[in-house]
């Protein structure tokens, strides 16, 4: 490998690092207020001519909260403020003799709390802090005025710091809320677009469908009333397709309105009306006490017995079917079932899943049951015909 590879290489690697990642990690945390914690051993020590119990106890106060600053950065600075008040008795007052790490550890501190209170409370802190230690230098040592201020340009220094990395951090989040918006828009845009080319093909077939069938009893002679019914009924059909579709059409478009977006969709209020729309006999049963259900398991359950009935007008025309609807306490039970050739006399697969050749009726109907918890089943009946069962749990 030659040394524009090798220096390549290097750089893919120091790009792909996360060095923010690697700054806030407790690792990090741990290792610095280890370093700090012996630093301010070997300095104490050197300062006071010994160490002992106290001495160590006043390093550690004053260095080994750092490890938990990030998650406790209040108790943190009153821990280190606390182990830096030991020290200056240790040292008789002497303001000096506290150590570089006792200092690094203090101001460490200071810029977590700096960090984790909101700008206005970090500079209020901060100027209360520069003023203490300036006014606390001036009545205990007035000649080591510089002393005072090169800590007063810590503190400040320190203040600035934890607002410019905020000032970031809130860059970094209105950018990424910049982002997730042009990604919003961008998908509105797409659905918009998907919602035109449905209503321009789809739509307009339904709506062909629709005035064909009502005008047909109009253009074609000689028609029967059962003929001229099944026309009607078509109509019918095809102008509610054609409204829920323009309800689906709305949630998709980016500039629908509130009041389609949020249109009811039709529940088991709705099914005596599949039943008289059905074209042949039905008979509706209702077990138990009818109750309202959750909106899901309403619209739900309304969609498999509607596709249930379709199913049966498809494969099994003029046959009689019964729905049962049976409440229980936690479940809502929901079985069709018809009187027809069933699928393996009618020449269709015996696959319940294949059921509806070329469609995905039973399909869509087990995931709507499965992904509400409940349980699904389709298959010839017992007597004959096809049964279809469902059991939706209503809590």
């Amino acid at each position: 490998m030659d040394l524009t590879a090798k220096l390549d290489k290097i750089e893919r690697e120091v790009a792909s690092l996360d060095l923010r990642r690697i700054i806030e990690s407790p690792l990090l945390d741990i290792g610095i207020g280890i370093g700090l914690f012996l630093l301010a051993l070997d300095q104490l020590g050197a300062f006071l001519g010994y160490l002992g119990l106290v001495g160590t106890l006043a390093a550690g106060l004053a260095t080994l909260p750092h490890v938990l600053r990030r998650r406790i950065p209040f108790a943190a600075v009153a821990l280190t403020a606390l182990g830096a008040l030991v020290s200056l008795y240790l040292g008789r007052g002497n303001i000096f003799g506290l150590t570089a790490a006792i200092y690094a550890s203090g101001l460490l501190s200071a810029y977590t709390v700096f960090r984790t209170v909101s700008r206005k409370t970090s500079w209020l802190i901060g100027g209360a802090a520069i003023a203490a230690v300036i006014m606390g230098t001036w009545y205990l040592y007035p000649y080591r005025m510089d002393f005072a201020l090169t800590g007063a340009a810590a503190l400040a220094a320190v203040a600035f710091l934890a607002d410019v990395r905020r000032s970031r951090t809130e860059v970094r989040q209105a950018q990424a809320d910049n982002m997730e918006a042009l990604r919003e828009q961008a998908a509105m845009g797409e659905r918009a677009r998907i919602a035109r080319e449905m209503h321009d093909v789809v739509a307009h077939s339904i709506s062909l469908i629709a005035v064909r069938a009502e005008a047909a009893p109009y253009t074609l002679k000689d028609l029967t009333d059962p003929a001229k019914a099944e026309f009607a009924e078509i109509a019918t059909a095809a102008r509610e397709s054609l409204s829920e579709m323009r309800r689906l059409l709305g949630v998709l478009r980016a500039d629908g309105g509130a009041e389609t977006a949020l249109a009811p969709q039709p529940g088991l209020r709705r099914v005596r009306d599949l039943t008289t729309r059905h074209g042949g006999e039905v008979d509706l049963d209702i077990v138990g006490e009818e109750r309202p259900l959750p909106q899901a398991v309403d619209v739900s359950a309304y969609r498999i017995v509607q596709e249930a009935l379709a199913n049966a007008r498809a494969h099994a025309p003029g046959a009689r079917v019964s729905i049962e609807l049976a409440y229980r306490p936690n479940l809502l039970i929901i079985r069709v079932a018809d009187n027809g050739p069933g699928p393996a006399q009618a020449g269709a697969p015996n696959d319940p899943a294949q059921a509806d050749v070329g469609g995905h009726g039973l399909i869509g109907m087990r995931e709507r049951a499965l992904a509400l918890g409940g349980w699904f089943s389709a298959e010839p009946g017992p007597n004959g015909g096809f049964l279809v069962r469902a059991g939706l749990p209503t809590e």
